[in-house]
């Protein structure tokens, strides 16, 4: 993280109160992390920080594209993202576990660096399934020969062929328990 400095926030010179902090993340944010869904983007974020004398409050506003690969098609495309997520930092020598949005910091810290919990709220901001959004026609953005050569591939299944009525009696003892 030696080269996320800008994402470092100096905490001793700090003042009480609230603080705005905006960063710009792009290609070369994501290259810092490794293995992630999302490789690029071009996302604006608005940090809003409330430090108080034994507790800062941070509000993180994410808001952009990144771009992701197709489950469906294995091409790249942009995915639109929002969120807000709110994170408590407090102060203590012993970290203890009270859950995903609060950190723990030593009473001495200089700075705290935001980085890893930016990347975070862009990764979980990501839907589950990674399809190309259908144009205002409700046709697939999708690759189209990919498509194709996965309608060819696709296994056909046959239809359930209608029940033997001569069960239906016996059917009937299963249901009366």
């Amino acid at each position: 993280m030696a080269n996320l400095k800008a994402y470092n926030i100096a905490l001793k010179g700090l003042g009480t109160g609230e603080h705005r902090f905006d960063y710009q993340v792009e290609r070369k944010f994501f290259e810092y992390f490794d293995g992630g869904i999302a490789e690029d983007g071009d996302i604006s974020v608005v940090l809003k920080l409330e430090k108080q004398s034994s507790l800062i409050v941070l509000w993180f506003h994410v808001e952009g594209t990144v771009k992701i690969q197709c489950d469906r098609c294995l091409d790249l495309f942009d995915q639109p993202i929002e969120s807000e997520n709110t994170v408590y930092v407090k102060y203590g020598e012993e970290k203890y576990e009270e859950g995903d949005d609060v950190v723990w910091i030593a009473p001495d810290e200089s700075h705290i660096n935001v980085a890893k919990l930016i990347y975070d709220f862009i990764i979980l901001s990501i839907p589950i399934k990674h399809v190309h959004p259908d144009d205002e026609n409700g046709n697939s953005l999708c690759n189209p020969e990919m498509l194709k050569k996965l309608a060819q591939m696709s296994v056909k299944v046959e239809k359930e062929k209608p029940a033997d009525s001569r069960w239906d009696e016996l059917k009937k003892l299963l249901d009366n328990k």
